[in-house]
């Protein structure tokens, strides 16, 4: 049966819901108010750096001021101290307690569906509007990123770890030990990467990057390493949306382009004025201009009373002349000049005209059709190398990383759609291949199926985890997608306190894919068995077993039976009571029986000797008794 945490004398914490570079997030409830919590408790080796324990209070104090509709909410901080472990002191481990919130991040979503144009915009709406708060309130982010944005039950977006990650980065690591959270540097700023001191303007072009992913399904930069992707965040420019998916606006490109600026004065100023210029683009078309003191309106949202140009004016009234005014003069020209008049038989003239006709219009379709055959035939030509020089080989990503997967494809032309499931023989969170295959050749810029491993559909628990910590156990388990259901702590006389014994089902046994764990912590402690009554050394043996693990001392009690010599008549822990592991235990050893001591005195006991001699001699009241052969001499004088 699982023990009970409960912090503050309020709070219980539950199972481990999420876990980050710097802090594990569990499930909690608020005992007091009766409500479901998040419980975000710093990792247990950072806080016992000073440094860790001051910025981590400061910044969850600051979280704790924002109050948001589209930030999860901070509603208490404190601290709980923790027990020695493994020979180090106890320390207090800082914790804040926070709204849960049911739903999914956006990584979580990208991996899932196709997001939308519409749901991107929208999602990015709520990511700004929560950042812009945060600016109003002198708070920077530091790390806005598909993972810290969640969405719940009801659509709407929260923006979690405020402050977190700006304590992480003021700490002296370098970028390369910082990028030990995940996909931090696909969002980094420039002047982040460059190691320069951030403002607003940086989380901007974070959100911007979250929302060229959203709308490509892909960041801006992808590469082989963390440094690779940083460099071309300072250097490189992002590929056109447009060209990765056509159906974004133009308008919306131009929104793209001014919040990935590398200069952060040519990007966004405000959270504010982002999110109007990100409204504008996409209900309205509106783009952001060059020179930003225009915007540029499509014709399809043209108001209905617009003034035509001069030019077209001009064109419609030529059309008209040039359509009606023959049809008019001709009948009159006629009639005028005569000339019909004048011809008798006009019949010979007639069949020569309509002859000259047929051979003009024969000639012009052969010209025509000439032409055009022409025109098809350049036209094919230029097509068909336009699609030869756009044709890609679809490489071989079989076994890869995800996102080394993901990348590969990318830097092909392509653009990836993951899918998931089972596989025996390809690992987890690997590509099992593509379709269509390795080697086909496809266009580029088309989409092509990323098949990703979630492992076998059998996972065998391994035996090697006894003796491993908690926090070890659930990694493991997790990353072979089980699921840890209960805690409980049981004796061991050899496994430390806090580490695992055993699970259930038993570890090196196969469960089903996704199946629940429980988890047999040690106590540290040991039951103590009986042995009074027993042999010395055979209570000895029992105690010292590597089934039970005391140590034994030895203390002599005197004894008056002889029948109990040698036996345990008593033991300094009581049978069935528990004992640290290794813990000594004097057992009580029944002596030899002492012999009484006789000492008589001389008038009531004669000594040995005398008795002897007395014994010899005949009292003077007997006489001896003669012998037969004295009797026989008698008879015969």
């Amino acid at each position: 049966m699982s023990q009970q945490r409960i912090i503050n004398g309020r709070y219980e914490v539950g199972e481990l819901i999420g876990r980050g570079g710097m802090a594990d997030v569990y499930l909690g409830r608020d005992e007091r108010l009766g409500r479901t919590v998040a419980i975000k408790m710093m990792r247990a080796d950072l806080a016992r750096d000073p440094q860790f324990q001051t910025r981590f209070r400061r910044e969850a104090h600051a979280s704790a001021a924002l109050n948001h509709p589209n930030i999860v909410a901070v509603f208490d901080t404190g601290e709980e101290q923790l027990p020695e472990t493994n020979g180090q002191p106890g320390v207090a481990c800082p914790y804040m307690v926070m709204e849960y919130v049911d739903g999914d991040t956006l990584r979580a979503l990208l991996r899932k569906d196709e997001v939308t144009i519409d749901q991107a915009v929208a999602w990015t709406e709520g990511v700004l509007a929560a950042v812009s708060y945060s600016h109003d309130n002198d708070i920077v982010h530091r790390d806005i990123k598909p993972g810290n944005a969640m969405v719940d039950r009801s659509g709407a977006i929260k923006v979690m770890d405020f402050g977190i990650a700006r304590a992480l980065s003021d700490t002296s690591a370098t970028m390369t030990q910082t990028q030990a959270v995940v996909g931090t540097a696909q969002y980094l700023s420039p002047e982040q990467a460059r190691g320069e001191s951030v403002d607003f303007r940086s989380d901007l072009y974070s959100v911007g990057c979250v929302l060229f992913e959203l709308l490509t399904g892909r960041p801006p930069f992808v590469g082989d390493s963390p440094v690779a992707v940083a460099y071309q965040h300072v250097r490189e420019e992002p590929p056109a949306a447009t060209t990765l998916v056509p159906e974004i606006s133009p308008a919306l490109e131009s929104v793209l382009t001014k919040s990935l600026a590398k200069n952060r004065e040519d990007r966004f100023q405000t959270g504010k004025e982002f999110l109007t210029a990100l409204r504008a683009a996409h209900y309205d078309g509106i783009a952001i201009s060059e020179d930003e003191s225009t915007t540029v309106i499509p014709p399809a949202v043209l108001p209905a009373d617009t003034e035509p140009t001069q030019a077209m004016g001009a064109i419609s009234a030529n059309n008209s002349d040039s359509i009606f005014e023959p049809r008019e003069e001709l009948p009159e020209r006629y009639e005028m000049t005569g000339e019909m008049d004048a011809v008798d038989d006009p019949k010979p003239d007639r069949k020569k005209k309509r002859r000259r006709g047929w051979l003009i219009a024969l000639l012009l379709i052969l010209l025509l059709g000439g032409g055009a055959f022409a025109g098809w035939w350049f036209w094919n030509e230029a097509e068909q190398q336009r699609i030869e020089e756009n044709q890609v080989e679809v490489p071989d990503v079989s076994g890869m990383p995800e996102t080394d997967a993901q990348n590969a494809l990318t830097t092909a032309g392509l653009r990836p759609i993951l899918e998931y499931a089972h596989n025996d023989d390809v690992e987890r969170d690997r590509a099992i291949g593509t379709d269509p295959a390795a080697a086909t050749t496809m266009q580029r810029y088309d989409e092509i199926t990323l098949n990703i491993s979630l492992g076998p559909d059998q996972v065998e628990i391994p035996g090697n985890l006894q003796g491993a910590s908690e926090a070890t156990v659930r990694d493991t388990l997790e990353g072979l997608g089980l699921t840890v259901s209960d805690v409980s702590y049981v004796n061991s006389p050899t496994i430390p306190r806090d580490r695992l014994v055993d699970t259930n089902p038993a570890l090196g046994s196969t469960v089903a894919y996704g199946s629940t764990v429980a988890l047999k912590m040690s106590s540290g402690e040991v039951e103590v068995p009986d042995v009074m009554g027993m042999q010395q050394e055979e209570a000895e043996n029992t105690l010292t077993a590597d089934s039970v693990g005391l140590s034994v001392e030895i203390a002599d009690v005197s004894n008056d039976d002889p029948d109990m010599v040698g036996q345990v008549v008593n033991q300094s822990i009581e049978p069935g009571e528990t004992a640290s592991q290794g813990e000594t235990i004097t057992l009580g050893i029944a002596g030899e029986p002492e012999e009484p001591s006789e000492e008589p005195s001389e008038t009531e006991s004669p000594s040995e000797d005398d008795s002897e001699d007395a014994s010899d001699e005949p009292s003077d009241d007997e006489s001896p008794t003669p012998t037969d052969s004295e009797s026989a001499s008698e008879d015969e004088s």
